[in-house]
């Protein structure tokens, strides 16, 4: 893919910058149920980058996801989540904001809004080089199609792996089985905003 990125933060300069990006993905998968999975584990890893020249700042960029299902008795299963990545390069100025980090929201630290843990920059949160994220969830199934979750959530992104401190989230919700996946309506605490956050989400995190 190629970019063309402007960014503008109010009291900051405008920053303009481009890349040709280069990605190879991989996905290992085995699970019971592709749409709705109660055992088994899904990995993901990605690579690229993008070559100095046709590119603002040559930088190389990985991620990888991991999630596991395990079912205890018929009626509930744990689920373990994690993902992480990292943008190689010098410094983060001349890399497109797309390809930079931020997290935050429904499928990743829930009790925060989405994007909205990564670096300072003013009044606006901008990405960084680098984040993780990880969740554990509980699950309990009281019939055919519903259920109730429990889980805790933690992560962030930062411009460089020490100031990747991470930050909390926990709470319960509403689990319905549909065509399409798990339909998740949550309600999260965000320990480091100090607020309760509602969130929807649809079928698998990744």
């Amino acid at each position: 893919m190629y970019y063309e990125d402007d960014q503008r933060v109010d009291g900051e300069a405008t920053e303009s910058s481009r890349a040709l990006d280069l990605q190879y993905e991989r996905t290992w998968r085995k699970v019971d149920n592709l749409v709705a999975p109660t055992r088994g584990f899904v990995l993901s890893a990605r690579a690229g980058g993008g070559p100095p020249g046709v590119s603002t700042r040559g930088y190389g960029r990985g991620i990888i996801q991991y999630a596991s299902w395990h079912p205890i008795g018929t009626t509930s299963t744990i689920n373990v989540r994690a993902e992480a990545g990292g943008v190689l390069a010098t410094a983060r100025d001349g890399i497109p904001s797309a390809l930079l980090f931020r997290t935050g929201g429904d499928t990743t630290v829930r009790g925060y809004a989405f994007d909205s843990l990564g670096v300072k920059s003013g009044d606006a949160i901008i990405g960084g080089r680098y984040y993780a994220v990880a969740s554990v969830e509980a699950i309990r199934y009281f019939g055919p199609w519903w259920g109730m979750a429990v889980f805790v959530d933690a992560g962030n992104a930062g411009d460089d792996l020490s100031s990747l401190s991470p930050v909390l989230g926990y709470g319960a919700g509403l689990r319905i089985k549909s065509p399409i996946g798990p339909l998740r309506l949550d309600v999260a605490y965000g320990q480091e905003a100090q607020q309760l956050r509602l969130h929807l989400s649809v079928g698998l995190a990744f």
